[in-house]
């Protein structure tokens, strides 16, 4: 900056970003903001918010939401498309927002209150048994291709019903990848509303889930499969 102090308004900068300077009073800017430092430096969060903001016009967003759950507090994620993630996992707020910038990197992740709530009101009426079916759109293409037919597979199936790993791997017409098709659906990004819960070992076990076996059994017998638990009552008591 020079010598003399800055006469220049944040809503001359804001112009200047937008545009809306022109002729000799935005040549005049351009060489205000290459010896301003603050100006620059204003200039260029003006710019990032008009890039976020132009973003989510077109449609280039990632929303997500947080809310309490019987498995503790569950986030949530969806771009236009439909829901991208949904986890309980034990961390917090700023590390599941840092995970979805790493994968979205040029689309702003935004908290919202009110484009994810449909969301929310069918997860809630699942866990309290008044919902048997999810009316959410998906969006799987960030997974890989076997992947995403292993989750379609795995997807069609209905409340209460269950299928082996054997069983969705043939559905996919892979009928010797019953181990991969473990490993695919280990990294649901989807869990409960792509209910690889409802996916168990050949054996009659039920296998491993996300976060731990107990949050498996919870959900089959909150959908009526008690006869393929070894207690009596789920380990978390949703019902």
């Amino acid at each position: 900056m020079t010598g003399t102090r800055c006469t220049y308004r944040d809503e001359d900068v804001l112009a200047w970003v937008l545009g809306d300077a022109a002729g000799a009073r935005g040549d005049e800017l351009t060489l205000h903001l290459a010896e301003c430092r603050p100006c620059r430096e204003r200039a260029e969060d003006y710019c990032a918010l008009d890039r976020s903001a132009g973003a989510c016009r077109e449609g280039a967003v990632i929303r997500w939401r947080a809310f309490e759950t019987p498995f503790g507090r569950m986030r949530i994620a969806a771009s236009r498309k439909g829901l991208v993630r949904l986890t309980w996992r034990p961390l917090d707020d700023d590390a599941f927002v840092g995970g979805l910038e790493e994968r979205y990197r040029k689309a702003p992740v935004v908290c919202d209150c009110d484009y994810l709530a449909p969301v929310e009101e069918q997860l809630r009426e699942y866990f309290d048994a008044r919902r048997t079916r999810f009316d959410i759109p998906l969006d799987l293409d960030g997974v890989t291709d076997f992947q995403r037919h292993v989750l379609t597979a795995t997807a069609g199936l209905g409340f209460g019903e269950v299928a082996t790993y054997t069983d969705i791997a043939r559905r996919i017409g892979r009928p010797r990848a019953s181990r991969a098709v473990g490993n695919a659906l280990g990294r649901n990004p989807l869990a409960i509303v792509i209910p690889c819960h409802r996916v168990v070992r050949s054996d009659g076990s039920l296998g491993g889930y996300t976060g731990g076996p107990e949050y498996k059994e919870a959900l089959l017998a909150l959908e009526g499969r008690r006869d393929l638990l070894d207690e009596d009552e789920p380990a978390l008591g949703l019902v």
